[in-house]
């Protein structure tokens, strides 16, 4: 796995952390998609978003009502333009005070080095009982 690659992905995490839409936007070109396997029945920001600014939105959305306390990337394992790994995520749903604490799978694909698309996949079964329970896991 190249530097650049390796240096981007770690720059979006920490962008991420941070809440930094402005500097995790810098890394995506206008074209990004971002998917989460999370049915919008379930979550109003799930499903695919095509476009920078729709990702962004979304993001936001996400920001907006959760408080990421913890992120964490595991190791990055490189497969041709695709890097896969596992990130350890503990948030706090703003409304009602639960707290989320999972791990879930991020695929992205890469154009010379750079983020084109994003998937993320969370343990389904996981997230509805977090949803539904009044005080979270």
């Amino acid at each position: 796995m190249s530097k650049l690659v390796l240096t981007n992905l770690a720059d979006i995490y920490d962008a991420w952390r941070d809440h930094d839409l402005d500097r995790l936007a810098s890394y995506l070109p206008a074209d990004f998609s971002h998917s989460m396997n999370i049915p919008r029945e379930m979550l109003a920001a799930g499903g695919t978003r095509e476009g920078k600014l729709e990702t962004v939105l979304r993001l936001q959305e996400i920001f907006d009502g959760f408080d990421t306390q913890y992120i964490e990337p595991g190791q990055m394992i490189a497969c041709g333009s695709t890097v896969i790994l596992d990130v350890h995520t503990r948030c706090r749903h703003r409304l009602s005070g639960r707290l989320l604490d999972t791990t879930k799978k991020h695929v992205w694909l890469l154009e010379d080095g750079w983020p084109v698309s994003l998937s993320e996949f969370y343990d389904l079964e996981q997230f509805a009982a977090f949803m539904q329970s009044p005080t979270g896991s």
